[in-house]
Formats: structure tokens, C-alpha cells, sequence
């Protein structure tokens, strides 16, 4: 038998849709502003099969935190994330590979190095992320923050992670319009940082 928790109601249904909906656009809005129109187009599309979706709605969190993680206790695993994450290059976890030098204190699996228009989605996701779940208590620290608490944070490829750190500074520190100006002009034409 089912737990209780992961019921699938006509209440929980429209919740999901609603956050991932509200989720999409919004990282569709900051990919625009920053020239990403295909990305932010096609952001998550996933979420909507029936594989993501399903799942989302019987774990549907009253959209504070991700369904998945009520799948990850329910079972042990969270197969609308294993789904997710191999369709959607934005995610770091996409960006694994196993590594043909193991020992010495490394992982078998390793972090790929991301190409910088991934990783400005990345960036644009996890702002919105904060945003969705944080709502009226969200500030412009919360994405670093959460990222400094991240315990995927090691499993990055080591650019990738200064990349990102970088730029979740630049919006701890000077706010949106800067961090979109840089990501538009300066990161996404490939300078060096």
C-alpha cells in the first residue's frame, strides 16, 4: 500500500502544475534577458511528460521544496529526478562521466566541464528555484547560499563550479541587472574570466 503522501489528488495535481509552470517562465524570462530565447523556450519541458510529471504531483511538496525529494524518502530514490536530469543539459549531473583515473582520493564518476551556455541556464534555474520555494522570504543570497550548502558542489568539474560560484557572487553582491549584463556580455561571448 501507497503512503499517504504519495496520493495522487486532483489538489496536489494543480499545485505541481502551477509551481512548475510558474518555475518555466520565470527561467524563460532571465534567459531571454540574458539572449538564451531557445533554452529558455525549451527549459524543463520534460516536467510535463508523464515519467516527471506523475511522480511530481503524487509528491507534491505544497511547493516549498521538490517533489522529488518526497519521492527520495517514499522510496529511497527518485526516479522523476534520474528522468530529469539525463534530458536536461542544465544540470550539472547531466555532465558526469566515469573517470579512467580512479584511485587516489578520486571518484569514479567526475564532473565534465560545461559548456558556458548550460551553465548560464544553470545559473537562471537555480535563482528561479530560490524564488519559487522561497517566495516572499527570497533575497538575493539565497542562490549562493543554498550553492554553498550544496553537496553536489564537489561532483562539479572545478571551472564549472568557480564559473558558477562567480557568478552567484556577482549576484550576492550587485544584484540582478549586473549579474545579466555580465552573463549577456561578458560570459556567454566566451571571454575570459
Amino acid at each position: 500500500m501507497k503512503k499517504a503522501a504519495s496520493l495522487l489528488t486532483w489538489e496536489k495535481t494543480k499545485g505541481h502544475f502551477k509551481t512548475i509552470t510558474d518555475h518555466k517562465l520565470l527561467v524563460m524570462r532571465y534567459c531571454f534577458k540574458v539572449g538564451l530565447y531557445r533554452q529558455g523556450l525549451l527549459h524543463d519541458l520534460s516536467k510535463y511528460s508523464p515519467s516527471e510529471f506523475i511522480q511530481g504531483c503524487m509528491y507534491y511538496q505544497g511547493g516549498t521544496r521538490s517533489p522529488n525529494n518526497g519521492e527520495r524518502e517514499d522510496k529511497g530514490y527518485s526516479y522523476a529526478w534520474l528522468h530529469h536530469k539525463g534530458r536536461n543539459r542544465h544540470h550539472f549531473e547531466f555532465w558526469m562521466d566515469y573517470s579512467l583515473q580512479t584511485g587516489d582520493g578520486r571518484y569514479p564518476l567526475q564532473g565534465v566541464r560545461m559548456p558556458r551556455k548550460y551553465v548560464a541556464e544553470m545559473l537562471m534555474d537555480r535563482i528561479s528555484a530560490s524564488k519559487n520555494y522561497n517566495k516572499d522570504s527570497y533575497t538575493q543570497h539565497e542562490p549562493l547560499q543554498y550553492f554553498e550548502r550544496g553537496r553536489g558542489r564537489v561532483l562539479l568539474h572545478p571551472q564549472t563550479s568557480r564559473e558558477l560560484r562567480g557568478m552567484l557572487r556577482i549576484l550576492d553582491e550587485r544584484g540582478e541587472e549586473e549579474l545579466f549584463r555580465f552573463v549577456k556580455d561578458y560570459y556567454l561571448k566566451g571571454k575570459e574570466i
